[in-house]
């Protein structure tokens, strides 16, 4: 999740446990998390009784519970398979909001690498929304995720407040479990970075240009590049423009969308993003890297 000023609050407030649901009314308080966190209605809800069955046929459900007892954000994902590999995918991960920016959606995410490893698991896949860069540095960023495909309206129509307007595309990922770079970033954390710095060393594909205050667009990307490492930057009040603009918006996500389909057919990989606080500013960029064989 991003970077965020983290404001005080009492100690037995944050304090949480993470474990397997411990009732049935933990499987329907998921319904209600699913309503406060993307705003959705009853008909893209996943209901208790299918969470029950997925559970029961090698599906992972880890519940944050607080002290008081309430269940305050969950983890789920489903058994499958790639090629004859089996996997998990990871479907949802959801936190109440009030329990956000205190790690709690990570707790759920190691805890499922745990149970995951445990059934012999070396991989779970999941996607993300890439116009959400929230979700892109708590994927790539925070846990060590990689991406090397993207589907566009993956999801089709949905009653979700983040998808509303625009094209449910969605930026396919990988975590392999047991990956040294992966166990690191999970064991310390994404490093500091001096922007200057990086930039001055770095191959950036785009400039960001404001064209009305707090509105970002992009100068049009390199599609020619050969660095074996790259950056792609977005504005990181991506969803914050689309509340203001829609057309603004749809602009950004054909950028995103000549990217990545365009340099993941050249053999690359999006392997990091980064937020950066410059001038007082927040700076988000995707990391491309050049594949290996």
């Amino acid at each position: 999740m991003a970077p965020a000023v983290r404001r005080k609050k009492r100690k037995d407030e944050i304090q949480v446990s993470v474990g397997p649901f411990r009732s049935l009314a933990d499987y329907k308080a998921c319904e209600d998390i699913q309503r406060e966190v993307w705003n959705m209605h009853d008909i893209d809800i996943v209901p208790a009784p299918l969470l029950v069955e997925a559970g029961r046929s090698g599906g992972i459900l880890l519940g944050a519970t607080s002290s008081l007892g309430d269940l305050v954000g969950f983890v789920f994902s489903l058994a499958g398979l790639v090629g004859l590999r089996p996997i998990q995918h990871s479907f949802m991960v959801a936190v109440r909001a009030a329990y956000r920016n205190f790690d709690v959606g990570y707790k759920l995410k190691a805890a499922e690498r745990r149970e995951a490893l445990k059934r012999g698991m070396k991989c779970i896949t999941s996607s993300f929304d890439p116009m959400q860069p929230a979700q892109a540095y708590f994927a790539l960023g925070k846990l060590g995720q990689r991406a090397e495909a993207y589907e566009e309206n993956f999801h089709g129509e949905t009653t979700s407040l983040p998808d509303r307007g625009l094209p449910t595309d969605r930026v396919l990922t990988r975590w392999d479990l047991e990956d040294a770079a992966a166990v690191r970033r999970l064991e310390q954390g994404p490093p500091r970075r001096d922007l200057r710095r990086e930039l001055k060393a770095a191959t950036v594909i785009n400039q960001l240009a404001e064209t009305a205050p707090g509105l970002l667009s992009s100068t049009p990307v390199k599609l020619n590049c050969t660095a074996d490492r790259f950056l792609f930057e977005i504005p990181y009040n991506l969803q914050e423009i689309k509340n203001r603009d829609l057309g603004v918006a749809l602009e950004w996500q054909g950028r995103m969308r000549q990217v990545f389909r365009h340099y993941f057919r050249k053999n690359y990989a999006a392997v990091d993003f980064w937020v950066c606080e410059t001038d007082g500013q927040l700076r988000s960029f995707y990391v491309l890297e050049r594949r290996e064989g």
